[in-house]
């Protein structure tokens, strides 16, 4: 499962899987592997990590959670990777003019088929992710003039993430 986790003000895309009490955590293309149980208090969990135990205290505190290790607390957001791209849509919805095409889901950059200085009309295909196999045409919503690509073809990208701008068309 992906999960879009904020520590520390940053943000990361973050895949986990478990077996049992085995758990995997794939994090900017590193993976790491933790045996885990639940101690009876149900907060506490203890960790072994590359042979190294750890105890740790999850408290789910409002909006976060809150995860405690050596007296030191660290407030973690979980959400969906789709919350970052709806996030991310609705700034540039409301941004004064122009308009950002972002990547809907993690994915590979098939096409972008615009450039620079390009006059993009509602409703014209500007970009192609293809995410579990199946290419997915992005759309211009308003329209504009091309004024920023951020990405190129055969690039990875995440949920959210910017792949072009649009600015207005001056009259």
């Amino acid at each position: 499962m992906k999960l879009w986790v904020t520590l520390d003000g940053r943000d990361e895309e973050v895949e986990f899987r478990t077996e049992g009490e085995h758990l995997w955590l794939d994090v900017a293309g590193r993976t790491l592997a933790a045996d885990f149980h639940r101690l009876p208090d149900g907060e506490v969990y203890s960790l072994l990590v590359n042979g190294r135990s750890y105890e740790v205290r999850v408290v789910h505190s409002g909006g976060s959670i809150e995860v405690t290790h050596h007296n030191t607390t660290l407030a973690v957001e979980v959400r969906h990777p789709l919350e970052k791209f709806v996030q991310s849509s609705l700034r540039a919805a409301g941004s004064a003019g122009g308009e950002t095409i972002a990547a809907p889901m993690p994915g590979v950059v098939i096409a972008v088929r615009v450039r620079v200085g390009e006059r993009v009309e509602p409703g014209q295909p500007v970009a192609v992710v293809e995410a579990m196999k199946m290419q997915n045409e992005l759309l211009a919503v308003r329209g504009g003039v091309v004024s920023e690509i951020r990405v190129s073809e055969r690039a990875t990208v995440g949920a959210g993430q910017v792949l072009l701008k649009l600015a207005p068309v001056s009259s």
